[in-house]
């Protein structure tokens, strides 16, 4: 049974021993500012019969996604453009690579400029974290399709469309997707930012106000929650992405 609990999770076995010693260490209060498992715990459950957790979450969920998604849609048109026409790779390519190197919460401040103390500045943290990530999977996707596929598909008269849609986006789904993934984890990096940066909302929100008043055990419930959710949305689409590719395999 041990054998297969292994096989078929084998986080269980590198988290559990981790999880033991947090709680013992929290037990004997040798760290202030580290409680014990059980202490956070029941912050959490404090939180959540509270509604404190739901409501701040479903705010933070919905800004998230928001942002998520319009990354995601300009983000894959940019790469193919770039992919597919060298003039578009000239014109926004230095574009690409000076926002992907510079540092994404350096431009919290110029958000904050353009759209205000608000949720529009939030979602346009989690666009700024995601868009580039993305942009480049798709790019390296497009470019890497094989020539000769791409000769096949003239071959038979494809129309670019056709191409598109028959030959580079299969070709290039295994990049795309992994972007994608990657995407959600920065996504969550940004938002959970901005809400703690520019409006004090959200989960991010509460790690303000709880870091700042020094409730460790609540603190670190929200972190959890944090983790347990960017956890279980990159696990939602690395399963989407095994079904999309099965036909792959």
């Amino acid at each position: 049974m041990l054998r297969r609990v292994f096989h078929r999770t084998p986080w269980v076995f590198s988290v559990l021993p981790l999880f033991v010693l947090w709680e013992i260490i929290g037990r004997m209060d040798l760290y202030l500012f580290v409680p014990s498992l059980t202490e956070i715990f029941k912050a959490g459950m404090g939180l959540v019969t509270s509604g404190r957790m739901y409501e701040n979450g479903i705010f933070t969920v919905y800004l998230l996604v928001k942002g998520f998604i319009l990354s995601i849609g300009l983000g894959v048109l940019l790469g193919i453009l770039m992919g597919r026409y060298s003039l578009a790779e000239a014109f926004f390519g230095i574009y690409v690579d000076l926002f992907q190197s510079a540092p994404a919460s350096a431009l919290v401040p110029v958000l904050i400029l353009i759209f205000g103390l608000g949720p529009g500045s939030i979602v346009a943290t989690v666009f700024i974290f995601t868009f580039f990530i993305v942009v480049v999977n798709v790019y390296t996707g497009v470019r890497g399709v094989n020539p000769r596929l791409l000769e096949m598909a003239r071959s038979y008269g494809f129309s670019e469309w056709m191409t598109l849609r028959r030959v580079i986006l299969p070709a290039a789904m295994p990049m795309i997707l992994a972007g994608f993934r990657m995407g959600v984890g920065r996504a969550y990096n940004g938002v959970v930012l901005g809400e703690m940066l520019i409006s004090i909302v959200g989960i991010g929100g509460l790690l303000m106000i709880f870091g700042s008043s020094f409730k460790m055990d609540r603190l670190f419930a929200m972190l959890f929650v944090i983790v347990v959710l960017a956890s279980l949305s990159m696990a939602g689409v690395q399963k989407l992405e095994k079904r999309l590719l099965r036909w792959m395999e």
